[in-house]
């Protein structure tokens, strides 16, 4: 999955599940953990619609706040997870 397709599904996911809106979209940099939209639970939630609905495993070392912080830098983890690092 390339960095865009990842900043869709993570986006898309955050806005529909957690939020539960889709009017406005989540930046890219917007604090995820410090504004809570990700708790330990909904970051156990993404995780786990990452691995059923697109075939993505995040390692358990992997899951740590610099990852999870901003939809770019999970975006950034969920393309070199897949093969395709992400471009500057």
């Amino acid at each position: 999955m390339t960095k865009d397709e990842a900043v869709d599904v993570v986006r898309g996911y955050l806005q529909g599940q957690v939020l539960g809106s889709t009017e406005e979209e989540i930046a890219l940099d917007a604090p995820l953990l410090e504004w809570g939209i990700l708790t330990s639970l909904t970051t156990v939630r993404l995780i786990g619609h990452l691995q059923t609905a697109h075939g993505i495993s995040i390692p358990h070392d992997q899951v740590v706040g610099s990852n999870f912080a901003t939809i770019d830098s999970i975006a950034k983890l969920i393309a070199e997870l897949s093969g395709t690092p992400a471009r500057a």
